[in-house]
């Protein structure tokens, strides 16, 4: 299986600079822009599937490409992002703020932390790798699949695939409505490209 696993497009959430977890947003102009920039890099993609993460930023993402492919979209919920709990929709600063020690401590080993009312990293990766293994499962070799998903789950599905620890996950960038790329087969697991922009306009590069 070729697994190219989307990152959805920028949010209003996003846009204000605010943590936003698992809380539903909405994609920005830029955002919509990057959706269909991403659909149509789809079509040369030659996808078997769609998944997509049951937020409506990932579903209107792979709303786009199923319009264009004509494919159905499967929704698999362990592909959501990391609950935040209690800093959804909080910025940075107030984090430092208003959790100090949990801001310290997610600096320092990200994986050591779990959000208050919310998920771990490990938490995280356990159940996106479950939905990985899955995919795998359900998908010949040769099938190209598509699964427009987070951040956070991204970089802790590549971690996993990598064997590289959790609590170096925030020296990974990834852009908002890029592509990475994973495949699977006699070889074992590849990352074959990661936090790929081509298929944008040089403007709808985002920030991470």
């Amino acid at each position: 299986m070729k697994l190219h696993l989307v990152r959805h497009g920028e949010t209003d959430i996003n846009a204000a600079g605010r943590l936003q977890g698992s809380t539903n947003s909405l994609l920005t102009e830029r955002g919509h822009r990057q959706a269909r920039e991403l659909a149509v890099a789809s079509l040369a993609w030659n996808p078997e599937a769609i998944y997509s993460s049951p937020l409506k930023r990932a579903r209107d993402v792979a709303a786009e490409m199923a319009d264009l492919t004509g494919l159905a979209v499967s929704e698999e919920p362990r592909l959501t992002e990391m609950h935040m709990g209690a800093l959804e929709g909080v910025t940075i600063q107030q984090m430092r703020d208003g959790w100090p020690d949990l801001y310290q401590g997610w600096r320092r080993d990200a994986s050591s932390v779990t959000m208050p009312d919310g998920e771990s990293l490990g938490m995280v990766q356990e159940r996106a790798m479950a939905a990985f293994v899955d995919m795998d499962d359900a998908h010949d070799v040769e099938d190209t699949v598509i699964a427009v998903t987070h951040n956070f789950t991204i970089r802790c599905i590549v971690a996993a695939v990598l064997d590289l620890p959790l609590a170096n996950i925030n020296y990974m960038d990834l852009g908002l409505g890029s592509r990475t790329t994973i495949t699977t087969g006699r070889r074992g697991r590849r990352l074959n490209q990661y936090n790929a922009v081509d298929h944008l306009a040089p403007a709808n590069r985002t920030g991470y």
